[in-house]
C-alpha cells in the first residue's frame, strides 16, 4: 500500500514551527504519526520525531512491549539533547524535571491485516468508501475532554493510555493516521452526519473550546444533505496531495470554527 501525508504547524505560514512528526515506509508496511506535547517539558517536536523513527517493524503485541520499547529507546534521545539543554540553566531544569512528551499512532500492514496501535489521543481510522462506514481506534469524541496520556522519556507509560486492534484489509479500504485536532474534526463530522448525534450535543453543552467546536459542527451540518465521503473524507484526501492544499484546507476549517488551533498532521494509506 502507498500513502499520502502532510503536516503543518498551527501558526503557518507566518511561523513554521511544528511539533508533529510522521513516518511513511510503504515498503516495510509501517506508518506512524506522533504529536509532540509542547505544553509540558521541552524538545517535544524532536521527541515526536525520535518516536516515529524508532517504531519497530512489527506492531506491539501488548502494552508491555510498548513499555519495553520506550525503556530501551529513550537513552539515545537523552544523550543527544541533554548536552544541549545543559547550555541553559532554565532549559536544563525543564528538561530534567519534565522530560519530553508526545502521543503516538502506528499502522502495520501484515499478511492482509492492518494492525493499529495508539498511545494518547492521536487517531487511527479505517474507511470503506463502498459503504461509507468509518471505524476508529477510539470513535468517542469525549476522549478529547481531558488531557491525553503521553509518552515521556522521563516516566513509565500507563496502561490506560494504550489501545490496539486490527482491521482485515479489503479491496478499496482506506486507512488514516491523524493527530488529535484533525481527528476531532473527522470524528465530529462523522458523528454529526452518520453517527452519535446525542454525544455531539452533550459535548456541545460544555463551556469549553471542545464544546464550542461541537456546537459549530451541529450548526454547520444541520439540515444539509451532506455525505461524509464527499464532504469530509475526499476533501481531506485531496488536501494531502500538496503542502499548499493542506494549509488552505486547515485554514478554511479553522475559519469555519470546525477545527481547533493546533499543529495538524494527516496521512491516508490505500492500495
Amino acid at each position: 500500500m502507498k500513502s499520502r501525508q502532510q503536516s503543518v504547524g498551527k501558526e503557518a505560514p507566518v511561523h513554521a514551527d511544528n511539533e508533529d512528526a510522521w513516518r511513511a515506509d510503504s515498503e516495510a508496511g509501517v506508518w506512524a504519526v506522533a504529536d509532540g506535547a509542547g505544553g509540558t517539558g521541552i524538545y517535544a517536536g524532536e521527541w515526536a520525531q525520535h518516536l516515529v523513527q524508532q517504531v519497530p517493524s512489527l506492531p506491539f503485541q501488548e502494552f508491555d512491549d510498548l513499555a519495553h520499547w520506550l525503556d530501551a529507546g529513550w537513552v539515545s534521545f537523552f544523550d543527544t539533547y541533554q548536552p544541549q539543554a545543559q547550555q541553559n540553566y532554565l532549559i536544563d531544569r525543564k528538561f530534567m524535571g519534565e522530560g519530553s512528551s508526545a502521543t503516538l499512532a502506528t499502522l502495520h500492514d501484515q499478511a492482509g491485516m492492518v494492525h493499529w496501535r495508539v498511545y494518547g489521543d492521536a487517531i487511527a481510522l479505517c474507511y470503506r468508501p463502498a459503504t461509507g462506514e468509518l471505524r476508529a481506534s477510539n470513535p468517542d469524541i469525549r476522549q478529547f475532554e481531558s488531557a491525553p496520556d503521553l509518552l515521556n522519556w522521563l516516566n513509565s507509560p500507563h496502561p490506560d493510555g494504550f489501545r490496539s486492534g486490527s482491521w482485515q484489509h479489503q479491496p478499496g479500504q482506506q486507512y488514516a493516521l491523524v493527530s488529535d485536532a484533525l481527528g476531532q474534526y473527522v470524528l465530529m463530522a462523522y458523528a454529526s452526519l452518520h453517527g452519535d448525534l446525542e454525544t455531539v450535543r452533550l459535548v456541545a453543552q460544555q463551556p469549553t473550546a471542545l464544546g464550542n467546536r461541537a456546537q459549530a459542527h451541529l450548526i454547520h451540518w444541520a439540515g444539509k444533505q451532506a455525505h461524509f465521503d464527499e464532504s469530509v473524507w475526499t476533501p481531506l484526501r485531496m488536501a494531502l496531495t500538496s503542502p499548499v492544499r493542506f494549509l488552505a484546507y486547515t485554514q478554511q476549517l479553522r475559519a469555519q470554527q470546525l477545527l481547533g488551533p493546533d499543529d495538524y498532521t494527516g496521512m491516508i494509506i490505500e492500495d
